[in-house]
């Protein structure tokens, strides 16, 4: 995408083939349904779905990075709130009203910045290399730091 933001990759989960002894109380009537869960592939099945999804969430993560620091449009003006408001709520403040402005793509990697972190529980700023600074940067060229009230 970008020769200046440099995406850090998702962890590998590390492989440990240790057993465990797992004590179950099932009814008789459900052992069958267990046993044929737990020989059958779907945990394997929906790990690997979640894991090529979550590979997706990043390219969109990268994606609406590089579109609200490189451009000057609308729909970069709600990744650059989307994106600071997640990485600093308290400074920056989103309006999700404004997610109407962007194209049926566009929304779709909105939407996936946002499972990406929820998911992975993990700031936006994370997934880059010296995100805090371009996260920073971000704040800074669209002015999304919230004014102070004035006293009273």
């Amino acid at each position: 995408m970008s020769d200046n933001i440099k995406i850090i990759p998702l962890e590998d989960k590390p492989s440990d083939d240790r057993m465990i002894t797992l004590e179950v109380t099932v009814q008789r009537s459900e052992y069958p349904k267990l046993l044929a869960f737990m020989q059958s592939e779907t945990w394997e099945k929906a790990e690997a779905a979640r894991n090529a999804n979550l590979t997706d969430c990043l390219k969109s993560m990268e994606i609406a990075l590089n579109w609200a620091l490189k451009h000057d449009t609308s729909g970069a003006r709600v990744f650059a709130t989307l994106l600071a408001s997640m990485y600093n709520g308290n400074r920056v403040k989103f309006d999700v009203s404004d997610l109407k402005c962007l194209d049926a793509a566009n929304f779709e990697h909105a939407l996936n910045c946002m499972r990406l972190c929820q998911e992975l529980h993990r700031e936006p700023h994370q997934f880059f290399e010296n995100g805090g600074e371009l996260f920073e940067r971000l704040i800074k060229d669209w002015k999304l730091e919230k004014k102070a009230r004035a006293a009273r």
